[in-house]
């Protein structure tokens, strides 16, 4: 991106070829080429770019690098991508973190796979049954209390694209945590109705027991003396 940024990224593709030493234009080239070049060896660990230190071009050291360490067609790194993507579930996360943890494997799974397609029509239908099969994903991994708004999301035909799956879920969350919020505050409201409740029955007893003129403790609760000789 950096590369791309700064208009040099045609010293990565090969575009801009080497001029003759004689050419005007020479001077130019190899001060641009050497600039790219410690961008993309900077870039890299010490270990790594110490590797590449004896090029001459960009493009030798792009194209050599993408040799050693690109994760294209890897089996070893889609195995491990689509492993952890199968394996995952919402679990603590918000559904929020869990829908971009999920996004994140899947753009580094669009990365290592390379599909070629000889038919427009075939490329397409082949991106609908992957969308459906994340939207099928994110679902799955979702917690129990999601069950109503997953159902629901299931029976719609035909189904919401991923981002209109995520956008209705995490809108259901946000409710139930409100509606949560709401039931937490009732509760303290309850128990000092209880307490109060129990205060006055306590003080209803003491009355009757004062009425019919026997000593009361009000420390003990119990009759036949009063707290300060308890």
């Amino acid at each position: 991106m950096y590369i791309c940024g700064k208009g040099e990224d045609e010293y990565l593709t090969g575009k801009i070829i080497l001029p003759l030493e004689g050419d005007p234009k020479f001077r130019l080239w190899k001060t641009e080429n050497n600039m790219v070049m410690s961008w993309l060896v900077n870039s890299m660990t010490n270990e790594i770019g110490e590797n590449f230190l004896l090029y001459s071009t960009v493009r030798e050291i792009w194209d050599a690098a993408k040799e050693f360490y690109s994760s294209k067609e890897n089996a070893s790194i889609i195995f491990e991508i689509e492993t952890t993507i199968h394996d995952l579930r919402q679990g603590d996360l918000s559904v929020t973190q869990f829908y971009n943890i999920l996004t994140r494997h899947w753009q580094q799974l669009d990365v290592s796979e390379d599909y070629k397609w000889g038919c427009p029509d075939d490329a397409k239908r082949f991106r609908e049954i992957v969308e459906k099969k994340k939207i099928f994903k994110f679902l799955m991994g979702l917690n129990k209390n999601l069950d109503e708004v997953r159902g629901r999301i299931l029976g719609t035909k035909p189904l919401p694209s991923i981002r209109e799956v995520f956008f209705e879920v995490r809108r259901e969350e946000s409710r139930k945590k409100v509606m949560l919020g709401e039931s937490s505050t009732a509760a303290p409201i309850t128990d000092n109705l209880s307490a109060l409740a129990v205060r006055g029955a306590q003080n209803i007893n003491y009355d009757n027991r004062r009425k019919k003129g026997r000593p009361w403790c009000d420390h003990c609760r119990k009759t036949g003396h009063i707290r300060e000789t308890c």
